[in-house]
């Protein structure tokens, strides 16, 4: 029986020394996003499992791959782990990308029976400020052009009777 290398130990390694492998540095971030994505994809991945993946790899790279995955993939994960959401039959590839990353985010999935309405939230998000709202914007027009006229160069006037001549 053959042994096998442990797969981890090389992967450390390679990140580790990357100067070492120039001729894989493309097939790299391919093979890592292909593990990931097949991770979030396997049958046994609970929302436990999906908040520690997030985790580890951190929000931003978690997103990054997230946005990699495909519509079908990112709707099978979600179906997966948020089966009782009211909103998942007419929903849009975007809700589901965005529910994927509340749940890795730490949003429990709903209940059977439960709205979403009546669960209650973590904490509401500020409201941006609207641009209309803000200062340059309360501004009135006082009714006189305060701009200069606009003036033409006097060399385009040159240019068009030069060519006037010419022709």
């Amino acid at each position: 029986m053959a042994l096998d290398v442990d797969g981890f130990a090389v992967l450390q390694a390679i990140a580790a020394a990357p100067e070492a492998f120039p001729d894989i540095r493309t097939e790299i971030p391919r093979a890592a996003r292909g593990l990931v994505v097949r991770q979030l994809k396997a049958r046994a991945l609970r929302p436990a499992s999906l908040r520690l993946i997030r985790e580890v790899l951190g929000g931003e790279t978690f997103a990054l791959i997230a946005d990699g995955m495909s519509e079908a993939e990112v709707k099978g994960v979600v179906t997966r782990l948020d089966p009782h959401h009211p909103s998942l039959k007419t929903a849009t590839p975007g809700w589901h990308r965005h529910r994927l990353t509340a749940l890795a985010a730490g949003e429990a999935p709903l209940r059977k029976g439960e709205s979403a309405a009546a669960k209650p939230a973590a904490a509401p998000e500020p409201q941006p400020e609207r641009a209309l709202a803000s200062r340059p914007f309360a501004a009135t027009w006082d009714g006189k052009d305060h701009d200069a006229p606009a003036r033409k160069p006097e060399r385009d006037k040159k240019e068009k009777k030069s060519k006037k001549k010419k022709g």
